[in-house]
């Protein structure tokens, strides 16, 4: 029997992998039964063996030889990943085979190209990995696992969507150790710190982080639990995914299929006697009015929305058809926030530097590139924009209320706008001109 005809019977009988070897039908399946055991025997007739997720790594490591190389080359991808400080790695078809890309300090780039007879077995050695269905190709799928490089332990979350008749793979590695979740890890300092710890030490309220995806929210929200995670507090959160599991921390994460939401999630957090909350993001209007109701009835909750600065949070919460007198009641502090590549100290060299935009004239430093570094670069860290609700913000979150009436305000009352703070990362030779602008290509 041909190989592709196997494997439409499996696809039409609901299994999850098919092969067949020494006259023995090998079925991955999730609820394996002897009615479809029968069935399978009945339609190929051979015998057949059902395998778990391990024993079909396995066949698949001792199968042929273009298997074992799909097997290592997987292996020194993810090990060359972790060496580098990927955050991501992209599998996708090309024009011709396929690729990969990474990602690394924000910035994807080219890491090779492969032929497309092992395409397909690629793809399917990560998906089993990740406990994902490799029969099915026609829909979205998330899984994870984990994967040692050296002494060090890496989670690995896999989304796959179809594209070009095939699938791209989309690898998000968090590596649990390399994470400094504390004002310090996070690039908090000075004036910012103190007006963190001002609104982290009220008892009630709202506070958002705003930015793009991959601007470092979720590590903000994460430090900012941290900080609170005491015996005396009952800390809950709902998000999407639960990215890091953190002791004494109570966390949910998003199941559409058992009917928990960001909403229902957070209506049932209120009856678990909480005194902090987190929700993951605010994607609709009835999240944000629970959250809000939350905050004014006494508990402290934070959550993310996805807004260019800080002032417009209070415009996007409006469009949502949030009442403004709500949001001047629960909303407490607004931070904005992106990360930047920061320059290595090993290689970094003067330039004479004049630019109008960011109004600079006079010495600023430009990366070259080192033994230490990539590209001139050596990390990022984050820049952020605080803007705490003082009583003339509130008073002027009303019906009408225009962005540039917000922002004139914000800064009046002293918040540093995202802007200013890259000028002064540039003149300070924190990061490089090119690295302001492309930061602000994001605003």
């Amino acid at each position: 029997m041909a190989k592709n005809d196997i494997q439409d019977i499996g696809r039409r009988l609901g299994v999850r992998y098919v092969s067949e070897k020494d006259d023995i039908l090998y079925v991955n399946a999730d609820e394996p039964s002897p009615e479809l055991r029968d069935d399978l025997r009945d339609v190929v007739g051979k015998e057949v063996c059902f395998v778990d997720d391990g024993e079909l790594l396995r066949r698949e490591e001792n199968c042929s030889g273009a298997r074992v190389d799909v097997v290592r080359l997987s292996e020194t991808i993810l090990d060359d990943a972790v060496k580098e400080c990927c955050s991501d790695v992209h599998i996708e078809p090309a024009d011709a085979g396929w690729r990969i890309r990474m990602r690394r300090n924000g910035t994807l780039f080219l890491y090779g190209h492969y032929p497309e007879a092992i395409y397909s077995e690629f793809v399917t050695r990560i998906k089993i990995l990740a406990r994902m269905n490799i029969g099915e190709r026609r829909r979205p799928q998330d899984g994870r696992f984990t994967h040692n490089y050296l002494e060090q332990t890496v989670d690995i979350r896999v989304s796959a969507i179809p594209v070009k008749g095939k699938e791209k793979l989309v690898l998000r590695l968090l590596d649990r150790a390399g994470l400094d979740y504390s004002p310090e890890g996070i690039g908090l300092a000075g004036e910012n710190l103190s007006l963190v710890h001002t609104l982290l030490r009220q008892p009630l309220g709202l506070v958002l982080i705003c930015g793009p995806t991959g601007s470092g929210k979720t590590s903000t929200l994460y430090t900012f639990l941290k900080i609170l995670n005491t015996v005396e507090r009952n800390i809950l959160t709902i998000e999407d995914p639960v990215e890091f599991a953190i002791e004494g921390i109570n966390q949910m994460q998003v199941n559409p299929k058992a009917d928990i939401t960001f909403t229902s999630g957070l209506e049932a957090m209120l009856r678990q006697d909480p005194e902090v909350m987190m929700v993951g993001e605010i994607r609709s209007k009835e999240t944000a009015e629970i959250a809000l109701r939350s905050s004014i009835t006494g508990h402290l909750i934070f959550s993310t929305l996805h807004t260019t600065d800080s002032p417009s949070a209070i415009i996007r919460l409006m469009d949502m058809g949030i009442e403004p007198y709500m949001i001047s009641a629960g909303v407490i502090g607004i931070i904005s926030q992106r990360l930047v590549r920061t320059l290595c100290p090993h290689c970094k060299r003067a330039v004479h530097t004049k630019d109008t935009y960011f109004q600079i004239e006079g010495t600023t430093y430009e990366g070259v590139g080192c033994p230490h570094c990539t590209d001139g670069y050596s990390g990022r860290e984050a820049i952020f924009e605080i803007m705490p609700l003082s009583e003339s913000m509130r008073a002027l979150i009303k019906p009408g209320v225009t962005l540039d009436t917000l922002r004139r305000a914000a800064r009046e009352n002293g918040m540093v706008p995202l802007k200013e703070a890259l000028r002064e990362k540039i003149a300070k030779g924190t990061i490089d001109l090119d690295e302001g602008y492309r930061t602000i290509m994001t605003m």
